[in-house]
């Protein structure tokens, strides 16, 4: 039996795509995921691609986490077909027309 529920991996790539960014502090309190690590290296490592990574600090100064983001528009589009493969596997609702040119508008290069 196939499970409807997204996966983790599916839950930050649609993330990184409709936010522009994710944090792990934002998967902890958004995606109820308590790191996204792994899942950014998987992305990372099946779609041959880096993401961006830039340390932010807690409101306290005390605690620091990385930001992840999307280069550029081919990255973007690379995204957006795994999240859309993942969605359809669970039988799930991929990113439509309208979503995806809406998505990759926000981005910069060719895809």
């Amino acid at each position: 039996m196939k499970s409807t529920k997204s996966t983790r991996e599916e839950r930050i790539a649609r993330a990184l795509l409709l936010n522009g960014s994710f944090s792990e502090r934002e998967g902890v309190t958004q995606l109820n995921i308590t790191s996204g690590r792994n899942e950014i290296s998987d992305i990372e490592r099946k779609l041959n691609i880096k993401v961006n990574r830039v340390w932010e600090k807690t409101a306290d100064g005390l605690g620091q986490y990385y930001r992840y983001s999307i280069a550029n528009k081919r990255q973007a589009y690379k995204v957006m077909k795994h999240a859309n493969r993942l969605a359809l596997a669970r039988d799930g609702e991929p990113f439509n027309a309208t979503e995806t040119r809406a998505i990759l508008a926000r981005f910069k290069g060719e895809i």
